[in-house]
């Protein structure tokens, strides 16, 4: 066993064991844990819409939260029930959340960039009673809700005919006395990005986040102080979001919502509100870092900032260290399924290229993907992660439930990484994006964040196509910076750029391509699976 120091993890029969505080977590539903903790803060700020200038305190908050539960339970809905939203993020559809969470339902959350069809495919799954969105995503919403006949009403966050607006149920009188459910009961379903099948709908149980919430508040291992000021980019719909809620809700902080995560909403919001931290997905911190407005605007009260969704290229870290003046830098790794309990990089941390130590009550091992065997420090495999922050599986989807979790209870990640001796982890890549190469194994990751440190390279993916020798070998897809043109010198520049750094197995012997864009998930991640078949139907037309 090893112990670094009081808050440090132990690392003990090959698992990393995060900090344990040694209370209970608490036995109660989401909504009355929260509730509780509000009326800690009932005069501080909670949050504020950046656009507007609009804000709750913590007492204003849970009053408006507690006014859409009487709304509802006006229009008849129980506990147990459930919700669906399809927006954007906004300080109305926290409020619809977490007023739902208090009239002890759940919510299934529908994001803003799906089609109608998409949205469909959600509600037939979820069947929700109430479906909550905003005047830009109202249309997809009626639609989508047309053919699901549990849908009985719509509610809009501003106005739309045919839909109740979001305003009434604000307006209602909160009920005398709010419902308590039980802790293992459904709090939400969040979809996952379905990149590798159709979308499965993640179920989080009211115990779930309560863990999550306990967790981040425990004073040692706490992302969040109460003066801070989070700017909010992160979206509402998604498990980042959720998570730098409950971060903020749990030490009475600001969180300031922002619309955009572009940095013409971003910095202006930064200086007027002085925000202190920030979370930010890679690819929308390198366009944060690399903005021309970034010197027009006063960023010195940004003094930590997070960044988690994907692996965040060196060159990034290096460019947003020089310039924010920042306490901490850190980076994060968690997934829907674990909601929160993942690693998290401690203050003390330099080390940029680790995603951190266990997070408090997390246990952490790597298993051997063929055996399942642990393993122990730098020796690489695959993330598998135990808490109570962990979900409880699949909606409608017993074969994938069934085969998320090993025999000892620890979820199966499906990403490869090790840790080192001080229970730091390093994730690698994704098990089912690696890709063999003259029989060698090759993580994409590591080589696209070698074109990014080019000064012609403005974003770079890598995937593994056939090749006629080596089985599969690398193939980089690259976007050029504006003043470089797309030529065989650019090209064999970087061929020769990742020959001098890595092993022949990783050279890019599946060529260069230089591409207008890479496609993208919601949270940034680079498709490259589309890249990867946009190819392979070129070379089958072309009958090669």
């Amino acid at each position: 066993m090893d112990r670094v120091v009081d808050d440090a993890p132990v690392i003990e029969d090959r698992i990393v064991k995060g900090y344990s505080p040694g209370q209970p977590i608490p036995d109660v539903d989401y909504a009355a844990y929260l509730r509780t903790l509000w009326g800690q803060f009932k005069d501080r700020t909670a949050l504020i819409k950046a656009d507007t200038g609009e804000r709750y305190t913590y007492h204003e908050l849970e009053d408006a939260c507690s006014r859409v539960a009487g709304g509802l339970a006006s229009l008849g809905f129980q506990p147990g029930d459930m919700a669906g939203i399809h927006c954007d993020t906004s300080l109305e559809a926290m409020v619809a959340f977490y007023g739902t969470a208090f009239a002890g339902g759940s919510m299934v959350f529908a994001k803003g960039s799906l089609t109608a069809r998409e949205v469909n495919y959600q509600f037939k799954d979820t069947k929700p009673c109430i479906v909550f969105c905003d005047e830009e995503n109202a249309a997809k919403a009626a639609e989508a809700c047309k053919t699901i006949p549990s849908v009985k009403t719509l509610v809009i966050f501003g106005q739309n005919e045919g839909m109740m607006p979001f305003s009434t149920l604000r307006q209602s009188c909160p009920p005398a006395a709010l419902p308590s459910v039980d802790p293992d009961s459904l709090l939400a379903i969040l979809y996952s990005s379905g990149t590798t099948g159709l979308p499965k709908g993640t179920l989080l149980s009211n115990r779930n986040a309560v863990a999550s919430l306990f967790s981040s508040r425990n004073e040692r291992t706490k992302v969040v102080e109460q003066d801070d000021v989070l700017l909010g980019s992160a979206p509402f719909t998604h498990v980042s979001g959720l998570l730098f809620n409950n971060a903020i809700f749990a030490h009475g902080a600001c969180l300031v919502i922002i619309a955009s995560l572009e940095p013409s909403d971003m910095l202006p919001a930064i200086e007027k509100y002085k925000g202190t931290l920030m979370f930010q997905f890679p690819t929308f911190l390198k366009k944060l870092v690399r903005s021309p407005l970034l010197e027009k605007y006063d960023i010195s009260s940004v003094k930590k900032i997070y960044a988690g969704g994907s692996a965040t290229p060196s060159v990034i870290v290096e460019e947003t260290l020089r310039k924010f003046n920042l306490e901490h830098f850190g980076q994060a790794y968690s997934m829907s399924e674990s909601f929160g309990s993942g690693m998290i990089s401690r203050r003390d941390c330099k080390d940029y290229e680790s995603v951190g130590t266990a997070t408090t009550l997390t246990e952490i091992k790597i298993v051997d993907v063929n055996t399942g065997a642990k393993l122990g420090p730098r020796q690489t495999g695959e993330i598998r992660i135990r808490s109570q922050s962990c979900v409880r599986g699949y909606l409608n989807n017993p074969e994938a439930t069934a085969s998320l979790y090993d025999e000892d209870g620890f979820l199966r990640s499906g990403d490869i990484g090790y840790y080192n001796e001080r229970g730091e982890f390093y994730v690698v890549d994704r098990i089912k994006e690696m890709f063999k190469c003259m029989d060698q194994q090759v993580a994409p990751s590591e080589i696209e964040d070698m074109l990014l440190q080019h000064e012609a390279v403005k974003d770079a993916a890598v995937a593994g196509v056939p090749h006629p020798e080596f089985g599969d070998a690398p193939r980089a897809f690259v976007v050029l910076r504006k003043g470089y043109a797309a030529s065989e010198g650019t090209a064999a520049e970087l061929r020769a750029l990742v020959s001098a750094k890595v092993a022949r197995h990783k050279h890019l012997h599946g060529g260069v391509e230089f591409v207008s864009s890479i496609p993208k998930s919601d949270t940034g991640k680079s498709l490259r699976r589309d890249l990867r078949d946009a190819y392979l139907q070129r070379q089958a037309v072309r009958g090669l």
